[in-house]
């Protein structure tokens, strides 16, 4: 059943929503979480990794997990339920009998053919093998933090997925220590989406969400591609993401030879295809409404370390990224990162014990 009519407004200079009265489906949110100090997780991943080829920085564990929930509750109240993803391993905080709260192993849902799996990607494209998932969901990460109140428009309005149909050129290019398979997966997407869309049919079909004006400057990036005769790329925010979960099934359907060998990669590997292919195809077949994301993604390492805690402490955005870059100075960043959060969500949320 969809939920009630709301009405919703926000004032600011970076997330201004005019009134508007939505009415959604119930939208829930996926959470994938790896515990990467757990003996019997890193002892599993070492027999399909003996030479520890897969980067450690991507495992590397910031305990602040508890600070991505009390975002959720605080900033994110009207979700349906939190689907927490995970290899087997439980946080001992957690409160497993939170009604809004469900917990799904690897093996719960995807195929034993494809296990075990430490491939993000793998995990993320077999979401709507998730029974009790709904059709709206958001996919969210271990290392996104509301920070700000989200109204549940900025994912999806009138039931559609809020996107940003932005086109952008592809960068062929990746500094060392890059994560290679993340490129190759990327052309991947590419294909796949220009073998299911023409892409004069889409933009023709859909002008004016194409060249809506919410997009800005980025604007100016489809008046400049629109004659190409396929899509090259498209911008895309690095936070959390609504999709449908019939449109995971359908990219299933439409591909499943590419998506099985993928899903077979226990590692990122370069025949990978990512979640973003989702967006990307929601955007191609027409169903969601023009949205810019507001979110920001830092790089965390020790220079810039303050940088993201005053981010932090100030809200200067509705939700944050903290990507890790290596390992130097981890423990003073993970410190006062971690201390920031608690300043801001100092309160235990449904979620913990």
């Amino acid at each position: 059943m969809a939920s009630k009519e709301i009405v919703y407004k926000t004032v600011g200079e970076d997330n201004a929503y005019e009134v508007c009265v939505m009415c959604n489906q119930p939208i829930d949110l996926v959470l994938p979480w790896v515990d990467g100090q757990d003996p019997a997780w890193r002892a599993e991943k070492n027999k399909y990794d003996p030479m520890h080829r897969a980067s450690e920085v991507r495992f590397e564990s910031w305990d602040n997990l508890q600070y991505v929930f009390r975002g959720i509750e605080k900033n994110m109240p009207w979700i349906h339920r939190v689907f927490l993803v995970t290899w087997g391993h439980i946080p001992k905080w957690l409160n497993t009998s939170c009604e809004k709260l469900s917990i799904v192993k690897h093996s719960d849902y995807i195929p034993a053919w494809y296990l075990p799996t430490f491939n993000s990607n793998v995990i993320e494209m077999n979401y709507f093998r998730i029974q009790e998932l709904g059709e709206n969901f958001i996919l969210f990460n271990d290392d996104l933090f509301p920070i700000r109140p989200i109204p549940e428009e900025y994912y999806f309005q009138n039931d559609l997925p809020c996107e940003e149909a932005v086109e952008t050129h592809f960068i062929l290019k990746a500094e060392k220590g890059m994560d290679l398979q993340m490129i190759y997966a990327c052309v991947n997407n590419m294909v796949l989406l220009n073998r299911n869309f023409d892409k004069r049919e889409v933009v023709k079909a859909n002008h004016e969400k194409w060249f809506d004006q919410v997009y800005g400057e980025r604007l100016e990036q489809n008046r400049n591609l629109q004659f190409w005769n396929n899509f090259e790329s498209f911008v895309y925010p690095h936070e959390a993401m609504p999709m449908k979960k019939s449109v995971l099934k359908e990219i299933w359907e439409k591909e499943p030879e590419a998506l099985h060998e993928a899903s077979k990669n226990k590692f990122r590997a370069h025949s990978d295809i990512t979640q973003r292919l989702v967006t990307m195809w929601q955007i191609c077949s027409g169903n969601f409404a023009p949205h810019k994301y507001r979110g920001r993604m830092i790089l965390i390492d020790r220079d810039n370390c303050q940088e993201a805690v005053d981010v932090i402490k100030n809200g200067t955005c509705p939700i944050l990224s903290l990507n890790e870059m290596s390992t130097e100075d981890f423990d003073m960043v993970k410190s006062a990162v971690n201390s920031a959060l608690e300043e801001i969500l100092p309160e235990k949320s449904m979620f913990e014990k």
